[in-house]
């Protein structure tokens, strides 16, 4: 695209620091460097550049679970999901096919942060059949929601996916489930991805869930 004889590809290299928050001032400093342009045509060109400057950088990278003898160049499932537990200032969404005795510090560091004010949402696999989660139901409440996805008339069908989305913004889908085995012995792979737009997707997904009664609020 080009206004005139100028490319926006190079207007946008030159002039993207002049896009600040006093947009009269980077339209000024716009007409300044190129005074043969319409107050229309700046305009266009400074919203284009806010624009581009608001596009949001997205990450990822590998997150494995493998036996104790096998080095890895990859970030280990254990440790991204102590790091995003311990680092959610905001929101933790996270699902539960199943719970181990490995995970009571994770329990522990999830109801502190409710009662931080950190907002979570514990996604749960027939909680009915799992002792595993008392200690979490006991302390459910204004700033720590507990779905249950109840046994089905398919004894087969379960809530199989394991998601942590901290923050809305970083994410994690694996194969490991939260057991000594998924973070330990295992052969599980996952990923790690920091976006805002996929944390959307997340929320949305498990939100229309819940909408539908797929899951219930216990």
């Amino acid at each position: 695209m080009s206004t005139g004889s100028i490319s926006l590809d190079i207007l946008l290299n030159q002039i993207k620091d002049d896009a600040i928050a006093n947009s009269n001032f980077a339209i000024e400093a716009l007409h300044k460097r190129y005074p043969s342009l319409s107050e229309k045509e700046l305009r266009e060109i400074h919203t284009l550049i806010a624009s581009s400057m608001q596009t949001q950088k997205e990450y990822a990278e590998l997150v494995v679970t493998a036996p104790p003898s096998f080095s890895m160049r990859t970030k280990e499932t254990k440790t991204i999901v102590n790091d995003m537990i311990e680092n959610a200032s905001k929101s933790i969404l996270i699902t539960g096919y199943s719970l181990s005795d490995y995970f009571s510090d994770m329990i522990d560091s999830i109801i502190k942060k409710s009662q931080k004010g950190v907002f979570v949402k514990f996604f749960v696999n027939d909680i009915d059949s799992q002792s595993s989660f008392d200690k979490l139901c006991r302390y459910k409440g204004k700033f720590l929601e507990i779905y249950n996805f109840p046994k089905q008339q398919d004894s087969m069908a379960a809530l199989h996916a394991k998601v942590i989305s901290v923050d809305r913004k970083n994410n994690l889908i694996t194969s490991a489930n939260l057991s000594y085995h998924g973070q330990e012995g295992n052969i599980e792979f996952g990923t790690y991805i920091e976006s805002e737009e996929f944390a959307k997707q997340i929320d949305d997904v498990f939100s229309s869930l819940i909408f539908k009664k797929i899951f219930i609020k216990i």
